[in-house]
């Protein structure tokens, strides 16, 4: 891990650190108190492409307990047709 900096040295080096990113350098900022890591500071793009990846692995996870609970039933076209009507007469 990267140096950890006091929560107040990145209150005051805000603007500089959003600087920092801008000008392409995605290196995240690790602070806290006693200087320990408590937060990160990380560029947009990086925290978006955690999201991603993140929603992405949830995605995959609930696919295969979805697939594991499998018992092979399927809906037929009689059943999905009377939810839709249910749900066009808004019962």
């Amino acid at each position: 891990m990267a140096q950890v900096i006091t929560t107040g040295e990145a209150r005051d080096a805000l603007h500089q650190i959003a600087r920092r990113f801008d000008a392409g350098d995605g290196e995240p900022v690790y602070f806290g108190s006693h200087r320990r890591a408590q937060g990160v500071i990380v560029p947009v793009e990086v925290w978006e492409r955690l999201l991603q990846q993140v929603e992405d692995e949830l995605d995959a996870a609930l696919a295969a307990d979805r697939i594991a609970s499998d018992n092979g039933r399927r809906l037929t076209r009689a059943e999905v047709n009377a939810v839709f009507d249910r749900l066009r007469r808004g019962v």
